[in-house]
Formats: C-alpha cells, structure tokens, sequence
C-alpha cells in the first residue's frame, strides 16, 4: 500500500521553505547604471557646498537576480567638482555585494560585502577611504521605490544620512 503522506509533507515544506525566501519585485531583476549628475545633486543636497560639478566615467552599475542578491560595481566612477574655491575630486573603485527584499513599494537593502575604495583628491591633497571594515556589521538601507521598465528610483529618508545612503535613480542596462 502506497502512503501519500510523505508526498503531502514534503509539498507542504517546499511552500513554507518558498514563502520564507527574498520577496523581490521581478521589475528590479536585471543590471542597472546609476545616475551620476543625480548623484552630484544628492552630495549638493546633502550639504556639500559645490559650485560647480563634472561627473566623468561609467559610474556605478548594480546588478540585481532573481535571488535577491546584489552586486554593485563601483570602477571607473570619478566626480570632479569645485567646493569653497577647492578643486575636489572623488574616485571609488571596488564592488559590494548586498540583499535586496521589497514589500509593497518598499525596500530592504542589506550590504555585507564592502571592497569599495574612495580617493578624495582636493587640491592635490590625496586621502584615500578604505573599505568600510565587515566586521561592523551589515549595513541597511531602507525606503520607498519606483520601478520601471526603463528607470528605477530608491527615495530613502532625510534623517538616514545627511544624503542618500545609495544613489537615487539608475536606468536600466540590461535584464
């Protein structure tokens, strides 16, 4: 005699081990280039002083699966822009790995990984920001979003930083 039972069990862990993974709006899935003029903007805003702003290079590219994971590309990324008569300009290259979730329009970012490096040359002058170190935990990142087939939009609140912990608007590349 055949029992059903096991049948029905494991069906019944499969749904309870699939409602317990990333829930993920299939909109963000795909590779996305971050808006560098918007990001010059968000540093304005965020109490910066810039006259004047160049943004040169590829910029951040982030790449979201179905998974949830995230990978976000920082090479090639340099803002150049002149701050209380200073020549300023800030380099990141590296990567960071993150978790994306959402829950209606919004967002749960969990970075883990950090290999970014930051070169902040003003006037000459060259400090350099290394990795923020694992060891301090993940960093969080959350808010609203919009998403499109072509643009997608993180709008976090003023009191998480003085700016926008990750750049605010990014088009689509591929996905």
């Amino acid at each position: 005699m055949t029992s059903i039972r096991p049948t029905i069990l494991a069906t019944a862990l499969m749904t309870c081990t699939a409602q317990s993974a990333l829930a993920l709006d299939d909109c963000l899935i795909g590779q996305w280039s971050a808006d560098l003029n918007d990001m010059t903007e968000m540093m304005a805003q965020g109490g910066m002083p810039i006259d004047g702003g160049e943004v040169t290079g590829s910029g951040p590219v982030m790449d979201i699966s179905a998974d949830g994971s995230v990978l976000s590309n920082m090479e090639g990324m340099t803002i150049s822009m002149d701050m209380d008569g200073m020549n300023v300009s800030v380099t990141m290259a590296g990567k960071n790995e993150a978790t994306i979730e959402t829950e209606g329009d919004t967002f749960t970012i969990t970075a883990t990984t950090f290999d970014v490096v930051t070169e902040v040359n003003m006037n000459g002058q060259v400090s350099v920001v290394p990795p923020r170190p694992s060891e301090l935990g993940p960093e969080i990142s959350t808010g609203t979003y919009t998403c499109s087939e072509t643009d997608l939009i993180f709008m976090q609140p003023p009191q998480v930083y003085q700016m926008q912990a990750i750049p605010r608007r990014w088009t689509r590349v591929a996905g």
